[in-house]
């Protein structure tokens, strides 16, 4: 039994009981953000002076942290979505990039409040020295009326540095650089709106952003040089109408920059001259952005809003996210004592997003019945296989359905990055498809949401080309070459990359083979291999005078083998593992005291419910819910892997069907459920299955990163106290039940054998991996003598597999099987303890198992040694 707060090797003693609140709370508290934040690569690019704010860089990522309450709190100046505390910091940016769940994130931070170095997985950080937390404590704490003004202050000063006292455009070289006119620049639309900023004898062309409430931000820009205050992106470079102040907006133009808008304006509009309002969004539209433009033309009502972003990627995924976000000027209506917008209804959603290889389109159908759901399904995938049958090169849209239930169906399109218009094409059908499908009354009118791309990459290069008299055949043509420049420039910088790389890892394979040739290590691996010999040359001819012991049948060596090969192949453990290694102490006595504050925990879950409800009877199916998420983008499997061998394991316990979903970075987060009944037999079992995978992935262990098992919390108690009397334990189960049929209701009352030496034995397998030189054809290598000596002792080995890598080594691999209870035991386990001290060889066992062949060995030893004495 294993109770909240015992100790076990898998829960130091200090270590917090698991999904304990408190624990987030001193991660917040006594965790240094900026400490932390350094030792993931990133570098303070400024600070107040009384260090109560820092501005944080890595690479083109910018970072604000500041103190709320009693902790720090960090804000991504490029993306509004991305802030919070140290919880939130860490979850986002571990794991290589493809973030961390709530419980890898626990364990990486005990490990940095402890000191220690993190472990090698996949997101390899290593951690020196604890957080000074005096300089925490001495940080200033104000309430949040306080940090608010505070905040508004710095903003303030920072524009104030950027602007000086005069907000005046007096130095226009930087624009007429990039070829925008006076006449441009003396338009209406843009009195007020550039600015000269200087700094000493430094001037930038400074670009205002502005929301709701002023000023937001500032953004400076000059030949070679662009800078976004480090502050919260949530205000938008706006012009005038270009009519003048106060006229009617009849379009709206929403581009990627201001630059882009003024180069949009000269080519533009003097062949369309109505009233327009140009919108920049300083580059990556955010979220407060993306409101704040609906905002604005909920306030102008314009009959049209023209989408001019780059003509590429990026550009073409805003676009995208435009079509599903934008809709005409919704109507303020009265809700409760207030106003309003009316947002019209969705019946088809859509969101890209993108890595740096693949865009990915996530499009939700809203529907009142599955068969519906079906056909909206159906279509969509007969107009991703139309897009790819163009395809010259093949498919390349791929077509995933994520979720699917009688009220939405949830599908994800994905496509590489250079192919990003197929989504597009998708995108402007679905947009079609939402306004047939919405009621009369909320649809838009014809081409409200235009897309108008420049004839090269962006309209300022479009300018460009335009002033140097080519035509627009000739501009496409232009555009084209220089982006067919820059694609072998991006490739010839990868090739780059690749080799350095190569050569790197050539430096390292050198100077490992200097290691290994060294004198002291020859000297070793001489010993080594003369005390495997040693063994081995006993072992055989010891088996020179009695057969080979094999499987009692065929079917007895695929039952106990399937499973094995099975774990392996899906990069698991055997269900046996994880019982055995460091299994609770599911049967020992528990007293009185112990008995009641189970009860009272089952109590407490009741009353947290709000619901009052009988005590639960033994026979009632208890459900706990597996969660399985996938470690890398664009993979599956693994929750079918866990749930085949918990099916397979012999237990009681029943499986649901595996429900799953993809997030926004393509990672397949999975469930499914598990049944039980606290009157089995089995239960200590399933309760340590269910204890022991929370504690090993609370605890780090790289089998079990991503998965958790979920229950109530009075499910949890009444198991463990079913667990305590229940007839198998952990320590005294019949190993035949790991590949059995289950047993039934019928089979609960029957005997177990009693463990010991007169216990009959169970059939063991071991992985034996040799890595060595590869040798000539022919010749036998290190692999095949191990697998000699392993047959000659009484093991049964199986065949030899191997593969050569690059650098010429071996990688073998073979199983072996074995019976406790063999006569040969003593000489099987003096033979695989003798392989496994060899170098080259591993063995991969059971701790579990090792243990049980070892004390077999013994007890045979002493059997043969006892036997003459008495027969005499």
């Amino acid at each position: 039994m294993e109770l909240s707060g015992s100790t076990s090797p898998a829960h130091p003693m200090n270590a917090p009981r698991e999904n304990d609140p408190t624990e987030l709370d001193r991660f917040k508290r006594d965790i240094d953000l900026v400490d932390y934040a350094q030792r993931q690569g990133y570098t303070i690019k400024k600070e107040s002076r009384r260090g109560d704010w820092h501005h944080l860089v890595k690479d083109d990522e910018h970072v604000i942290v500041t103190r709320k309450g009693d902790h720090q709190v960090y804000l991504n100046t490029g993306d509004d979505r991305d802030a919070g505390s140290i919880i939130d910091f860490a979850k986002t940016r571990g794991g290589d990039g493809h973030g961390l769940n709530l419980g890898q994130v626990r364990q990486q931070l005990r490990e940095y409040l402890d000191g220690a170095p993190a472990p090698a997985r996949q997101y390899p950080t290593q951690y020196a020295t604890p957080p000074d937390s005096a300089r925490l404590n001495g940080l200033p704490v104000g309430d949040p009326e306080q940090a608010r003004q505070a905040e508004e202050e710095r903003r303030t000063r920072l524009i104030s540095e950027v602007l000086g006292v005069k907000k005046e455009l007096t130095d226009r070289s930087y624009l007429h650089g990039r070829g925008i006119t006076d006449a441009t620049l003396e338009s209406p639309a843009f009195q007020g709106r550039i600015f000269t900023a200087q700094q000493n004898e430094h001037k930038n062309t400074a670009f205002p952003l502005y929301n709701e409430h002023g000023l937001a931000s500032v953004e400076q820009k000059n030949e070679h040089y662009k800078s976004l205050l480090p502050l919260p992106k949530n205000g938008i470079w706006v012009s005038h109408p270009t009519a003048g102040k106060d006229t009617p907006v009849e379009r709206v133009v929403v581009s990627e920059s201001a630059i882009d808008s003024l180069s949009h304006f000269q080519l533009r509009h003097g062949q369309d001259p109505k009233n327009t309002l140009y919108i920049a969004t300083s580059g990556t539209p955010t979220e407060a952005q993306v409101a704040l433009i609906q905002r604005v033309i909920d306030k102008q009502q314009p009959q049209e809003v023209v989408l001019a972003n780059d003509r590429d990627a990026g550009g073409r995924q805003f676009n995208i996210n435009y079509l599903n976000e934008l809709q005409p000027a919704r109507p303020l209506v009265p809700v409760a004592e207030q106003e309003a917008y009316r947002e019209a209804s969705r019946p088809v959603e859509w969101h890209a997003t993108s890595d740096k290889y693949h865009t990915s389109l996530k499009v939700t159908f809203h529907h009142d019945s599955a068969e519906q759901g079906a056909g909206q399904v159906q279509q969509l995938s007969e107009r991703v296989e139309k897009i790819n049958q163009t395809q010259q090169d093949g498919p390349s849209l791929a077509v995933e359905i994520q979720r699917s239930t009688e009220q939405a169906t949830i599908v994800r399109l994905t496509v590489a990055r250079a192919d990003t218009a197929q989504l597009e094409v998708v995108a402007q059908e679905l947009y079609r498809q939402r306004e047939q499908l919405r009621p009369a009354a909320e649809r838009q009118q014809e081409a409200f949401l235009r897309v108008d791309y420049p004839l090269a990459k962006d309209f300022n290069k479009e300018l460009e080309y335009t002033a140097q008299g080519l035509s627009a055949e000739q501009i496409r043509a232009a555009a084209q070459r220089e982006e067919q420049q820059q694609e072998s420039e991006r490739q010839q910088r990868l090739a780059e990359a690749q080799r350095q790389e190569r050569e790197q890892r050539e430096a390292e394979r050198q100077a490992r083979r200097e290691q290994e040739s060294s004198p002291e290590a020859q000297q070793g691996r001489e010993q080594d291999d003369k005390h495997f010999q040693t063994v081995l040359g006993a072992t055989a001819a010891e088996a020179e005078q009695r057969p080979a012991r094999s499987y009692r049948s065929e079917q007895e060596a695929a039952e106990h083998t399937a499973q094995f090969v099975h774990a392996k192949d899906a990069g698991l453990v055997l269900l046996k593992e994880y019982i055995h290694d460091n299994p609770p102490p599911a049967g020992r006595k528990v007293d009185e005291a112990e008995r009641e504050d189970l009860r009272e925990r089952a109590r407490y879950a009741e009353a947290a419910a709000g619901v009052s409800l009988p005590t639960a009877s033994p026979t009632e199916a208890k459900t706990a819910t597996w969660t399985v998420d996938e470690l890398e983008p664009n993979t599956t499997g693994r929750a079918e892997a866990w749930k085949a061998i918990l099916d397979n394991s012999g237990y009681s316990m029943q499986t649901s069907q595996v429900r799953s979903t993809v997030d926004e970075q393509g990672i397949r987060r999975a469930e499914f459920d598990m049944t039980y009944r606290n009157d089995q037999p089995d239960i200590a079992i399933i309760h340590a299955i269910v204890t022991n995978t929370n504690a090993r992935a609370a605890a780090g262990k790289a089998q079990y990163a991503g998965v958790s098992v979920m229950e109530p919390e009075a499910d949890r108690a009444a198991r463990q106290l079913a667990a305590e009397a229940a007839a198998i334990q952990p320590h005294n189960r019949d190993r035949s039940l790991d590949v059995a049929v289950k047993p039934g209701v019928e089979a609960t009352t029957g005997d177990m054998p009693a463990a010991g030496p007169s216990a009959p034995g169970s059939e063991k397998l071991v992985i034996i991996r040799v890595d060595e030189p590869a040798s000539s054809p022919g010749e036998r290598g290190q692999a095949e003598a191990v697998q000699a000596a392993l047959t000659a002792s009484g093991a049964k080995a199986g065949e030899v597999q191997s593969t050569v890598d690059a650098e010429g080594i071996r990688h073998s691999e073979m199983k072996v099987s074995y019976r406790t209870d063999q006569p040969e035991i003593a000489q099987v386990s003096q033979a695989l303890d003798a392989a496994g001290r060899q170098v080259g060889n591993h063995v991969v066992e059971h701790g579990s198992d090792r243990a049980e062949r070892q004390a077999a060995a013994r007890h045979s030893q002493v059997s043969q040694e006892v036997a003459p004495q008495l027969e005499r």
